[in-house]
């Protein structure tokens, strides 16, 4: 381990001793809500579904969750390293899953796959930057910065695409990706699974990793550590829009078909996944595992509601209910940990 990763480390340590202590002293029910909750009620949720939800345990709808599930997923393993640095949220996803499923629909009808490949990356790159400058330079608040990028980036696809639905070839490479499964599994969840390797590793073995968790726990003694912190929130802001990007080839694969409307809610559907598995709001804390278990409890919950033939308004209220319940627990933990 390096002198300047050891140095992230005890800040990061520091940052979470007060809470670490008093953990080791008493049991506390919201420190263990928040800490893991998540997985014991995804274990819960699932059992409950398997006895009570008829067509549950079936595979055709098992695949279906998954499949589903792929796209917000990536978004939200991605998203996970902008809260970790206690920037809230990235709102833009929204235009960014948008405009890279409508890049690699229509730019590869008529370049190719790999021409779609390079101008979506560098779109996802133009993202990241400019969000990660304005919020980790010039200190701008990180949901009025993205929210304004959400508009602009919607707003340039509208007009440049006039609003048009893209269909790709029914032999084309996208949609073989779309079809493709690996025995019952979608290949969709299957690139959910890589990209959430690879962040755990970047998050969790790297030193950028842990100076994004650093940061998140204490700024200033992360600025004062030396580490070039405008650098740490570009990066996650970065890793956030190739995230959505990724999302956005996958979605565009499900049904072979782009428009600029298709990704709408996605930032709260990730946001849900992401603070429901167990990452703070407040920043320093949190997983990108913990996020794919929130991931898969929202997908599971959202399935059950469908197949009891409870309508999309209820399911949103019962998301909107669970990302309330999931951010005073957070709360109302870390003020239990301080007395």
């Amino acid at each position: 381990m390096s002198r300047e990763t050891e140095t992230l480390t005890e800040t990061i340590a520091v940052a979470n001793s007060t809470e670490a202590g008093i953990e080791k002293k008493r049991f506390s029910l919201l420190l263990w809500m928040a800490d893991r909750g998540v997985i014991v009620f995804t274990v819960l949720l699932i059992l409950a579904a398997v006895i009570f939800i008829d067509g549950f345990a079936t595979l055709p709808n098992l695949t279906d969750v998954f499949y589903r599930a792929a796209p917000i997923g990536i978004v939200a393993v991605g998203m996970t390293f902008v809260v970790i640095s206690a920037n809230y949220l990235d709102l833009s996803v929204v235009a960014q899953v948008a405009t890279s499923a409508v890049i690699f629909i229509g730019i590869s009808n008529e370049f190719g796959v790999f021409a779609a490949v390079a101008v979506a990356s560098l779109v996802a790159m133009m993202y990241g930057v400019v969000n990660g400058l304005a919020v980790g330079f010039f200190k701008a608040n990180a949901v009025i910065v993205t929210l304004s990028t959400t508009f602009i980036g919607l707003g340039i696809l509208r007009w440049l695409s006039g609003g048009s639905i893209f269909f790709g070839p029914e032999d084309g490479p996208i949609r073989a990706f779309g079809q493709a499964r690996l025995g019952p599994i979608p290949l969709s969840a299957l690139v959910l699974l890589l990209v959430t390797i690879v962040l755990w590793f970047v998050l969790t073995r790297t030193t950028f990793g842990f100076a994004v968790r650093a940061y998140g726990s204490n700024k200033n003694a992360t600025r004062l550590a030396g580490v070039n912190t405008t650098a740490v929130v570009v990066g996650a802001f970065v890793i956030t829009a190739l995230s959505a990007m990724v999302a956005g080839f996958v979605l565009a694969a499900f049904s072979n078909t782009a428009v600029s409307s298709m990704s709408d809610g996605y930032e709260f559907r990730a946001l849900a996944a992401i603070i429901i598995g167990g990452t703070s709001v407040f920043g320093g804390k949190g997983s990108v595992l913990r996020t794919l278990l929130g991931v898969i409890f929202v997908s599971v919950l959202t399935n059950i509601l469908v197949l009891s033939g409870i309508g999309f308004g209820f399911q949103q209220m019962a998301i909107g209910a669970l990302i309330v319940l999931a951010v005073s627990v957070d709360a109302l933990a870390r003020r239990a940990a301080k007395k």
